[in-house]
């Protein structure tokens, strides 16, 4: 006797009377299958749709570290240049 697989059985296209189809509880358990398998994939790409937007997120706060520690750095550039003046002024007066 040849294997007939449940998952391959259950993509005919029904409604013969053939001697050798396969029981309707067999049908079902292929298209439960199919289905299970359906899921698994959709599974997979949520599960890379979450990672892609854990990756982005990571990406955006450390830009915004990035960015916040350039701006104190620029602030505090600038408050030293704005005392340099100062003393400069002081000095020449």
């Amino acid at each position: 006797m040849s294997h007939k697989s449940y998952r391959q059985a259950s993509r005919a296209n029904w409604g013969t009377a053939s001697m050798d189809a396969l029981s309707i509880e067999q049908i079902n358990c292929g298209a439960l299958l199919r289905i299970a398998d359906a899921t698994e994939q959709m599974a997979q790409r949520h599960t890379e749709l979450i990672n892609a937007r854990d990756m982005y997120k990571r990406w955006y706060g450390e830009g915004e570290r990035a960015r916040k520690h350039a701006e104190r750095q620029l602030a505090a550039t600038r408050g030293v240049v704005t005392k340099l003046k100062k003393k400069i002024k002081e000095a020449v007066a």
